[in-house]
């Protein structure tokens, strides 16, 4: 019992005396130490399934089932990757024939990943001992990333090993749906989603580029059902959510042909 209070005593004690000084926000986008990078192999990692490890969030599985929502994912990765030809890929389905030979690989990256969202968000002052000031002080998932993940020993160890057993890639991508929840509220059927896109570098496991968004819509008033999934994830993986990836040439979208805008 004694023990016990004084962990919490310093729980306490390092909340305080780190309450001097906040911890910069992970901006969005290129980070500044890659401005000059263009990955030579990315190689896309199938969609992880996790609570966002900041916002209260949650996913319907039986949602995720029945839209096939992780397919539908890797199906607007892939169209926002056609026609680039300064970004070398691996696909999703490259990926997964790959990594037959290494079966462990892909469940223990996903394994790492969920488990240290546990154990922010575990509320145990004994497990935020084990979490340094600036994973406590995180505000979206690209912190929970730098902070977090990059502090577990056993994480650039997983991104070796893929990174081996996948053609030798230097990067990867990781989509993280990190919010599929549906509500009600005043009669508005309502529906939202998050995403989290992760580019890391397979070698150090640093943060190359990344984006932490979320979106929602709501039913016409008087419509007692639920928005349809794809429009939402249409707009949600559209143009602006690929702003500043390495080596990738802006889409300009629904643009006239020059045979429409004839007179």
């Amino acid at each position: 019992m004694k023990n016990a209070l004084n962990l919490v005593k310093m729980a306490m004690l390092t909340t305080i005396l780190g309450s001097c000084t906040t911890t910069p926000t992970t901006r969005e986008g290129l980070q500044s130490e890659f401005l000059a990078l263009n990955p030579a192999r990315i190689a896309a990692f199938a969609p992880v399934l996790m609570p966002h490890p900041v916002n209260k969030t949650s996913i319907d599985p039986a949602t995720v089932i029945t839209a096939q929502v992780q397919a539908s994912i890797e199906t607007r990765i892939l169209a926002a990757f056609k026609n680039q030809p300064n970004v070398n890929g691996v696909s999703f389905q490259t990926v997964r024939s790959l990594l037959k030979n290494s079966p462990r690989v892909a469940a223990d990256i996903d394994t790492e990943l969920k488990n240290m969202g546990q154990l922010v968000h575990s509320g145990s002052a004994k497990e935020t001992l084990l979490l340094s000031k600036e994973c406590r002080e995180r505000k979206n998932f690209l912190d929970f990333y730098k902070h977090c993940m990059l502090s577990s020993g056993r994480w650039t160890q997983l991104l070796n090993q893929f990174s081996l057993a996948v053609l030798n890639s230097d990067s990867m991508l990781i989509p993280v749906l990190t919010s599929l929840e549906k509500s009600t509220d005043n009669n508005t059927y309502v529906v939202k989603v998050g995403i989290s896109l992760l580019l890391i570098d397979t070698n150090t496991g640093r943060l190359i580029w990344g984006r932490d968004t979320q979106i929602q819509a709501g039913s016409a008033q008087g419509l007692k059902q639920f928005p349809e999934l794809n429009p939402l994830l249409d707009k949600l993986f559209s143009e602006p959510l690929w702003a500043e990836f390495p080596g990738r040439r802006t889409k300009v979208e629904n643009q006239p042909s020059k045979e429409g805008t004839k007179k």
